[in-house]
């Protein structure tokens, strides 16, 4: 009964004090639902395991040196593994319970159609031990078996979220046909409900069992290139294993490794002992794995964590200050009752409770504005599954919330019993009990804001003028009113059969109303995919480091629809057929850096196939923003063998997206089973590929913000209460003599004297860590001197605006008023 009644009391105490419990309540919701959704992100980047039995047994394998000399790969050179290795490695008992392999359809998304509508997918073929093997139940129907992929049965698990949006969770879906690039499968299964998949990161729509058909080839490759099975040097599975009971993941690689050495070179000639063996990896499969790595996003997420924590430092300091000034005006409740017999024990349970009131209050709207903040980081992070809270995310919240309570309880509290009685109780705004250690701890509190208001502005201006480094560079191409999307065709079978389509196609969107200009790409310029080589001049070949070339497959005009100037020779044009003879064009790099001030116009490129260059033409970004120039070399897509994908470029007039119906009817008129393959404005392609750091910026430039208004509000609630009770002292200095002026320049002296040396200490403590932010920083260096001065401007100017409100109003107060204030 006791403590109901002092929780009735605590209750009637915040609701007599509407503007300090508002005000409390809102730092506390704003610092405590930032870090919950920072968390979220970090959780699902670094800490959430698959949503599976036992996910502390699964493990990725990785190839940390890359495939063997003469091996291919997909451009996933870490992750990707051939079709022997895997077969050969399954049957390893002892180091893995299971061996599971998946593989895209597509580089991007597959076409399916079900009924009459076309639409693009995630989809994976798999191993039949894909279900068994990772222990998921299925919420509906049955799964994979081996088989299954034996067979290369056409069948087909839905996701449960695909199953949700496609089909309204219609149960009467099994057994039907869904159509994949044009072969007909049965919908044999519904997975369970949060399960996605195994590709880290993303949100996988459905499996089917590994195919041996060359048009649902492994990435959507040609099958004049490789095939999953038929290419014993093509690394292009990726595999995730479960490990042997009571076997840990060093014994399981100690035992598979010189097994995968040895098939490693399947199809291969023997390796030369002077060159290392090529190596294996086991990495947990835990956060967000192969969508990061580079280990930028990692690194950005814990620079986030880090601010977004020095935030609700700020937040908690500024409460716990305005706790302690709030114990001073019940300092004579205080000591009444313990005048009248309460122990210091009463006092801090009744502390106790209103700090557990305040914080609950501000967990709860804290907890509600991370849930609307997760949405949007889900988009900005590229996490397709999600950042919905799990146990660690409640976890942490709740711990948060219990250290605040804690220590909001205990600030007031020990100020409160280091109060004599008797002066207390005789206390008056002329002699009110002043303390020099209380009023250095607060000058210490302030001083500390003001650090990391200035850390957090440094990090925040550094990686906002990164993103307007992004925005502004020059991409070498008038990206504006251009519009892309993928095609791939499905009724095709052979090369020849390929080019007829694409002419077709070309010559329908370029009759199409508000069409400029068409070509084709293979590689969409600005989406970080590209086609790596050594270079071979002149019949000379060359190594990769020696002469690094990339290239990509274009159509005719590619450059005048891109608007990449031509410095020299002409662009690709629609008579560079497969049967004319084989040309390319280079960019400016690879004039300077490969041909040594020679004009590469009449050499030839390649060794088999021998191509004479007939251009020039200027540098432009090719995989994204941030990359450097490089040799770069382009070809007509009609002279390579085993084109299957192309992207389409359209320059319109008018909005770009509004074309897209009458696109679609002329692509569907040459084949009803295709959709348009992720259709964007070129200009929005290059903006996704600094997504991830405009996420950043953006959070960092808000945490930024907030610090500096917690501070502003902090500064000024500080300052206001201790000049209130300096209101006597005031109106003395005053009567004697000092002008209002000089009044106001003491106090707004004393105030800045405290800013300065915080952000004195701030510039040393982001000097030292601003090199850790270096990999998130695009164009300028970590110690950038025009992002230091703005963050101190605006520190400095932050300070004084909540110092001269309370000083002016302080020094403007008539002293006999002041004298009289009691």
């Amino acid at each position: 009964m006791t403590v109901l009644r002092e929780l009735r009391y605590a209750t009637r105490q915040l609701y007599h004090s509407p503007w300090f419990t508002a005000t409390v309540v809102l730092t506390l919701a704003l610092g405590i639902g930032a870090n919950t959704a920072i968390f979220s992100v970090m959780n699902a980047a670094m800490l959430r395991n698959l949503p599976v039995p036992n996910p502390q047994e699964l493990v990725y394998l990785h190839v940390p040196s890359g495939q063997p000399n003469g091996a291919g790969n997909t451009g996933n050179s870490t992750t990707s593994f051939s079709e022997p290795v895997f077969e050969d490695l399954r049957e390893d008992h002892r180091a893995f319970a299971d061996l599971i392999a998946f593989v895209p359809l597509a580089i991007g998304k597959t076409a399916v159609r079900f009924g009459d509508s076309p639409e693009e997918v995630e989809g994976d073929m798999v191993s039949g031990n894909f279900f068994s093997g990772l222990g998921v139940s299925l919420a509906r129907g049955h799964g994979l078996t081996v088989e299954d992929e034996k067979a290369h049965s056409q069948v087909a698990v839905l996701s449960y979220a695909y199953w949700t949006r496609r089909f309204s969770r219609n149960p009467a879906i099994l057994g039907q046909t869904l159509f994949i690039k044009g072969n007909a499968f049965t919908i044999a299964g519904i997975g369970p409900e949060g399960f996605f998949g195994v590709e880290p990161g993303q949100s996988t729509d459905l499996w089917i069992p590994l195919q041996s058909r060359t048009d649902l080839n492994a990435w959507g490759s040609a099958p004049e290139n490789n095939t999953l099975y038929g290419t014993p040097t093509w690394w292009c599975l990726e595999l995730i294993a479960r490990l042997a009971p009571g076997v840990s993941a060093s014994q399981a690689l100690a035992e598979v490794t010189p097994r995968f050495q040895s098939v490693a070179y399947t199809g291969l000639s023997v390796p030369d002992p002077k060159v290392p063996k090529v190596t294996l990896a086991l990495q947990s499969a835990r956060g967000i794995g192969g969508l990061d790595s580079d280990g930028n996003y990692r690194t950005g997420v814990t620079i986030l964590m880090a601010l977004v924590g020095l935030v609700l430092v700020i937040a908690c300091t500024n409460v716990a200050m305005l706790l302690v000034a709030k114990k001073s005006a019940r300092q004579r409740e205080f000591s009444v009752r313990i005048a009248l017999g309460a122990s210091s024990w009463q006092i801090l349970r009744q502390l106790l409770l209103e700090s557990i009131l305040l914080v609950t209050i501000g967990a709860a709207l804290g907890w509600l504005f991370a849930m609307a903040a997760t949405r949007a980081l889900a988009a900005w992070s590229q996490i397709e599954t999600g950042l919905a809270p799990d146990s660690k995310v409640l976890l942490f919240t709740l711990a948060i919330c219990a250290i605040a309570a804690l220590i909001f309880g205990l600030a007031p509290w020990l100020g409160a019993l280091r109060v004599p009685i008797v002066g207390s109780l005789k206390t008056s705004a002329s002699t009110a009990y002043r303390s020099r250690s209380s009023k250095w701890g607060g000058n210490v509190v302030m001083a500390a804001q003001m650090t990391f208001c200035f850390v957090l502005l440094v990090a925040a201006g550094l990686l906002l003028r990164t993103l307007e480094n992004y925005r502004s560079t020059n991409l070498g191409m008038h990206a504006d009113g251009l519009l892309v999307f993928g095609i791939t065709p499905q009724k095709t079978a052979t090369t020849t059969e390929n080019l007829h389509f694409y002419r077709a196609l070309l010559d329908r969107l370029r009759s199409l109303p508000g069409v400029d200009s068409v070509t084709y790409a293979e590689n969409r310029p600005g989406s970080g995919w590209s086609d790596n080589n050594a270079a071979v001049i002149d019949g000379v070949s060359y190594t990769y480091s020696e002469a690094p070339v990339r290239s990509n497959d274009v159509g005719p005009d590619f450059f005048h629809v891109m608007g990449v100037p031509v410095i020299n020779g002409r662009d690709i044009s629609d008579s560079d057929t497969e049967a004319s003879p084989h040309i390319a064009v280079v960019n400016e790099t690879f004039a300077k850096k490969l041909m040594h001030g020679v004009s590469p116009i009449g050499h030839q490129l390649g060794n088999k196939f021998r191509r004479t260059i007939v251009g020039v033409v200027k540098d432009s970004k090719y995989r994204s923003v941030d990359e450097d120039p490089i040799p770069m070399a382009y070809f007509p897509y009609t002279q390579v063998q085993g084109v299957s994908h192309l992207e389409v470029e359209l320059r319109v007039r008018g909005q770009a997206t509004s074309l897209l119906p009458s696109i679609g009817e002329a692509v569907r008129s040459l084949d009803p089973n295709l959709p348009l393959e992720n259709p964007m404005t070129q200009q929005a392609v290059f903006a996704q590929s600094y997504s991830q750091q405009e996420m950043f910026s953006r959070l960092s430039a808000f945490f930024g913000l907030l610090a500096a208004l917690l501070v502003a509000v902090g500064l000024y609630g500080t300052l206001a209460y201790r000049l209130g009770r300096r209101t006597a002292e005031i109106g003395v200095r005053i009567a004697l003599g000092a002008r209002p002026q000089q009044v106001l320049g003491m106090l707004v002296g004393e105030s800045m004297r405290v800013t300065m040396i915080g952000v004195a200490i701030g510039f040393l403590i982001a000097l030292i860590s601003a090199g850790a932010m270096r990999s998130m920083l695009f164009g300028l260096e970590p110690r950038d001197p025009i992002t230091f001065v703005g963050a101190f401007v605006m520190v400095v100017l932050v300070s004084l605006a909540a110092s001269l409100l309370p000083a002016r109003r302080a020094a403007s107060i008539p002293p006999v008023q002041a004298l009289r204030t009691e």
